[in-house]
């Protein structure tokens, strides 16, 4: 018999089907985990609780590794990138994550408003309370910051950081902590799932969700990615639970793998939303009998997925700074510190684009260079039609099109 979901055991091969429960579960290379759900059929729980297992299989096993592999790789292209595009280039991709950690829960921003609020964030600057995404952008910037959750208020605190404020009076937390009453998740056309209620068992299945993460010889990866799946099962909060949940598994990924990886989790997910809520909901049937093996590798594989587009986007970059290289010793006319702006600037334009154009401020911070030095050598530049101002305060020059295309063919 092939490894297939039990859900389609009971239909395939029915006589078989309790006995392939019983093996798997108690199988030598299955991590069991303590945590239990109960099934959902319809939007309603069904039967009997059941405690979400794994089995250890060769496909999640070789996922494990390539996904390790893909980190390590990731780190070392980081590396050979010239450090006055990392910042940029990590930003690109956190704009890319909220715009889509929002899309997925039906939340309106654009990457114009966010890059916005980044701005604000990266420079500290004072902002209204009501801001929209400030929390959010906040949290995610400073992601390695977040400390492993050590109780359930931390949940509340997530919560609170990142979409209290963007939450309807009628939506928020009505209990001591969390919501105190029953919620129903839809797909937007019918119920797929009720949350655990009331309160008090919302607190129960939260402590026990960090008791596994704490005390579980499950593969880290593997405790992660389940983890996720628990805190969205429990949903604790009747608005916020899909990107709160995203983030909390975000924080732990970035620990164990790079950040980069991390912060491209909601992206990835964003191309293929009808494979995310598949897995989450296929882990719920009644039928799986709380087997987490599929789901398991169904969002390491979205994990790999985001990596191995990462990876490209890095190696078509750095092919493209060797460009650069060349163009710049050929550059006959521009002294050294000419060459070190417009290495600048081109880095910067082809692992980001026009998104994140350094200001002539963080420029000045970057190469160690007088205002007064940044000033001329643009002015130079936008004599020679090779920069355009495109803001006036704070003053920022953006490369032309047609030099950019010059330099890289």
């Amino acid at each position: 018999m092939n490894y297939e979901k039990l859900s389609k055991v009971f239909y395939k091969a029915p006589d078989q089907y309790i006995d392939e429960y019983v093996k798997r579960y108690n199988g030598y290379g299955t991590y069991r985990t303590n945590l239990y759900i109960m099934p959902v059929l319809k939007g309603k729980h069904v039967d009997e609780p059941v405690e979400l297992f794994i089995v250890n299989t060769d496909p999640l096993m070789k996922l494990h590794e390539e996904i390790f592999v893909n980190s390590f790789n990731i780190r070392e292209m980081i590396s050979r990138m010239p450090r006055s595009a990392v910042r940029p280039y990590f930003d690109k991709l956190l704009i890319n994550e909220l715009q889509s950690t929002n899309e997925i829960e039906g939340i309106r921003s654009t990457k114009k408003e966010l890059s916005e609020i980044l701005t604000i964030v990266n420079e500290n600057k004072p902002t209204s309370k009501n801001k929209r995404f400030i929390g959010l952008m906040k949290t995610y910037r400073y992601i390695s910051k977040i400390k492993d959750f050590e109780k359930i208020e931390d949940f509340r605190r997530l919560y609170d950081d990142i979409v209290a404020d963007e939450i309807p009076e009628n939506d928020q937390p009505d209990g001591v902590l969390f919501r105190k009453n029953i919620v129903n998740v839809t797909d937007g056309s019918r119920a797929t799932h009720v949350g655990v209620y009331p309160e008090s068992s919302i607190r129960d299945y939260l402590n026990n969700l960090l008791v596994f993460l704490k005390t579980s010889n499950t593969p880290d990866l593997y405790k992660y990615m389940l983890a996720h799946y628990y805190y969205e099962y429990i949903h604790p909060f009747y608005d916020g639970n899909g990107r709160t949940g995203r983030l909390f598994v975000c924080s732990y990924i970035e620990k164990k793998l790079d950040p980069f990886t991390a912060v491209s989790l909601s992206y990835t997910i964003n191309q293929d939303k009808q494979k995310y809520y598949k897995a989450l909901e296929e882990l719920s049937n009644p039928k799986n009998k709380g087997e987490a093996t599929f789901y398991c590798q169904s969002m390491l594989e979205i994990l790999r997925d985001g990596q191995e587009s990462l990876i490209e986007d890095l190696s078509l970059g750095l092919a493209k700074v060797e460009k650069i290289e060349n163009h710049l010793q050929n550059l006959e006319w521009a002294d050294n510190d000419t060459k070190q702006l417009l290495a600048t600037l081109l880095s910067v334009n082809i692992f980001v684009g026009h998104v994140n154009v350094l200001t002539n401020e963080e420029l000045q911070e970057s190469l160690s260079f007088t205002r007064y030095k940044v000033d001329k050598i643009l002015s130079d530049l936008e004599t020679r039609g090779i920069v355009m101002k495109v803001k006036q305060r704070p003053t920022t020059y953006d490369l032309e099109e047609d030099y950019v295309d010059t330099v890289l063919s």
